[in-house]
């Protein structure tokens, strides 16, 4: 009987684990509520589509706060459970909601470890990357891919026009609170990523980042182990060698297609 039993368990399908749980519903009428999950889902689908399913549970938590916008704040929190804090004001539309760029940037973070505020212009490069990878998923995004990273990336090139290493500058930009310059400076390190994965391998950047979630993520806890999880996933290393260029090269040098081409303004 109990040979039975057991062996009953084990033809019963495992119990798919929740992707995320959304806390603070409490504070919002049904229909705001109705809104909000909605609008929490089909990021957290365009999330999956870019970057996988990731190997825990989000808890997403909202807020109530009026603003000029839907989302006027949103962060993440890594202690104890993979989390993202959203200040919403829900007396906007849902569209207004799907449109905004917030929740794709936030849920990216959650991709990759948390990094520490030493290297936050690559993981804010990173996620502000992704945003328009999963807007583009989500079929949000105004124009290509290429013409939204350009649109981002060319006016902040002028801070970059340094003997200073690309990270450096980075660096002391977020110091400064330039935090566009900074976001979109490390931006540039997965743009370039992106084109030599494209070029060597035929896939691109979020392809990688897929199979990343699947078989590093949980095991990846700073820097290093992360650029080493994504270069073992490689023939050859792409990461670590860039990320030793971004450290260690002038900047000037990293950005000169875009200090050469023109007004940066």
């Amino acid at each position: 009987m109990r040979i039975l039993l057991f062996l009953l368990l084990l033809s019963l399908p495992l119990q798919a684990r929740e992707a995320y749980q959304i806390r603070g519903l409490a504070q919002f009428d049904a229909e705001q509520q109705s809104k909000l999950k909605a609008w929490l889902d089909k990021a957290v689908k365009a999330s999956q589509t870019a970057l996988g399913e990731y190997p825990f549970t989000m808890a997403l938590h909202l807020h109530p706060r009026k603003a000029n916008q839907p989302v006027p704040w949103a962060n993440t929190w890594r202690q104890d459970q993979q989390s993202v804090h959203f200040y919403v004001d829900t007396r906007f539309p849902l569209q207004r909601f799907v449109n905004d760029w917030t929740a794709y940037h936030e849920l990216s973070h959650l991709a990759i470890p948390y990094l520490g505020s030493w290297n936050s212009w690559f993981a804010e490069g990173f996620a502000s990357f992704m945003q328009y990878q999963l807007m583009a998923d989500a079929g949000v995004l105004e124009g290509s891919l290429e013409d939204a990273y350009r649109s981002k990336i060319k006016p902040q090139a002028r801070w970059y026009n340094s003997q200073y290493s690309a990270a450096s500058v980075a660096r002391r930009l977020m110091q400064n609170r330039q935090y566009a310059a900074a976001y979109w400076g490390g931006a540039w390190f997965f743009v370039l990523a992106d084109r030599q994965l494209r070029q060597d391998y035929g896939k691109g950047f979020s392809q990688l980042i897929r199979e990343y979630q699947s078989c590093c993520r949980n095991e990846s806890e700073d820097i290093q182990q992360l650029v080493a999880a994504l270069d073992s996933m490689l023939e050859k290393p792409v990461f670590v060698p860039l990320l030793q260029r971004f450290e260690q090269a002038p900047a000037r040098d990293i950005f000169r297609e875009w200090l050469e081409s023109g007004n940066n303004e």
